[in-house]
């Protein structure tokens, strides 16, 4: 849809996330914003991250090579050591939230670690099995995660040498939110992705849907960066 010249498509996907979101109801007195509501916020700042991707075709080009680099050599690895006799029961318990936090992980590690890189694979290992405990997901094999983070770290560090710390990890946050099944459940990317890129690629009305809808100190957090109260 970024790729597309015709903003056709990506006019359609904002109109949609705009009816949905006047769908939901403003929660009343203490109560949380229903799922509908968080899932209609975090679409609506999906939708102008693609409108964001379109004005930046290097971005996604950035953002295919990882997606490749996921798909081919990482899943090749793991299905060849993990898979055994059924590599698609791997793949498909991978699909709750994995890759996301594979992705977050790593743009916190290259930010946190950007003057030790050889750090950032061991960094990012225990972030993702720190994030799944947290989040209370099914667990991985400790192992399994630390193949699939030193299989992309390789191709990923070339390419931080290649186009800069800032690029890679807005590469790494968009795909994020991008593949995640459902970012308005999954805090390491509320936190990793969509914190830090509601500064730069969101519409305000975006920004303040997901104030709506995100806990207080994610609020806090945002307006500290944006320099608001």
């Amino acid at each position: 849809m970024a790729r597309d010249p015709s903003p056709v498509s990506r006019q359609e996907a904002r109109d949609r996330s705009d009816s949905d979101w006047a769908k939901t109801q403003t929660p009343r007195g203490q109560r949380e914003p229903s799922k509908p509501r968080q899932a209609a916020a975090t679409d609506s700042a999906t939708v102008d991250l693609i409108d964001w991707l379109s004005e930046n075709p290097s971005t996604i080009e950035h953002i295919q090579e990882v997606g490749d680099l996921l798909t081919g050599s990482v899943i090749s690895e793991l299905d060849k050591r993990f898979g055994g006799g059924r590599p698609r029961e791997t793949r498909r318990i991978l699909t709750n939230h994995f890759w996301c936090d594979l992705l977050v992980a790593l743009a916190e590690g290259i930010e946190e670690f950007s003057k030790a890189m050889d750090r950032i694979p061991e960094y990012v290992t225990a972030a993702i099995i720190k994030s799944r405990n947290d989040e209370r997901r099914s667990p991985l094999l400790e192992a399994l995660v630390a193949l699939a983070v030193q299989t992309a770290w390789g191709p990923i560090k070339s390419m931080v040498h290649a186009t800069g710390v800032e690029e890679v990890q807005r590469t790494c946050r968009i795909l994020a939110v991008l593949i995640c099944p459902a970012p308005e459940n999954h805090t390491a990317v509320q936190n990793g992705a969509l914190l830090p890129l509601a500064k730069e690629g969101m519409l305000e009305t975006s920004r303040e849907r997901l104030e709506q809808v995100f806990p207080a100190e994610w609020v806090r957090r945002l307006r500290g960066d944006l320099g608001g109260a």
